[in-house]
């Protein structure tokens, strides 16, 4: 587990502790056993406004983000924290200005269950088919790109080969164009279309 620390000024007590996957935020407990490798969780998936940003899995890792008060005077170390990696179980140490000093009271919060917007999750799966087809759009703007290229190219060449006022060498053209923009059309018959491909050599 690992928890980022995003500071701001508030003059607020924050005490954090972990069960396992769970971290129990002034008396919020929060379950995020449900997060699985690879996918992640917006902080307004919960009902916890110490959450800040996702909270995500990588590689095995649970990694979240809690918000942390400082006073005006705070510290380099309380201003800029670095992350808590791996906390014991129990109360979790935060940076000196964050916590209450010996001498205040402790402050206690009745014990809550958090609820959890599993819906809002997004899971691995979710990401790679995003992807693909953020991809595919990418592909298929780059293919109607170049066959706009291609049938400008073609347009004057068509019209000086209808009018049988083409040259020898607009002929030659008209017809390697033409193979070209064929070419492009065949793209998504490749069998590694459209993560894998062989794209065309426009005319010179």
């Amino acid at each position: 587990m690992r928890i980022k620390l995003s500071p701001f000024s508030a003059d607020e007590i924050l005490v954090l502790s972990r069960s396992g996957e769970s971290i129990t935020i002034n008396g919020m407990k929060l379950d995020f056993e449900g997060v699985h490798d690879g996918a992640m969780l917006p902080a307004t998936a919960t009902n916890c406004s110490w959450l800040y940003g996702p909270i995500e899995r990588v590689a095995g890792e649970l990694t979240l983000t809690v918000r942390l008060p400082h006073g005006a005077m705070a510290s380099a170390q309380s201003r800029f924290p670095v992350d808590i990696v791996n906390p014991q179980e129990g109360r979790i140490q935060l940076p000196t200005d964050f916590d209450p000093k010996p001498e205040q009271p402790e402050v206690s919060w009745p014990d809550t269950i958090g609820s959890i917007d599993w819906s809002q999750m997004v899971t691995a799966e979710i990401k790679r088919e995003a992807a693909a087809a953020q991809h595919l759009a990418g592909v298929q703007a780059e293919i109607a790109a170049q066959r706009g290229a291609a049938d400008s190219a073609i347009a004057p060449l068509q019209d000086a080969v209808d009018l049988d006022d083409a040259t020898e060498a607009e002929a030659t053209a008209l017809k390697a164009w033409k193979k070209y923009r064929v070419a492009l059309n065949r793209l998504p018959e490749q069998s590694g279309y459209p993560v894998d491909i062989d794209w065309p050599v426009p005319p010179a």
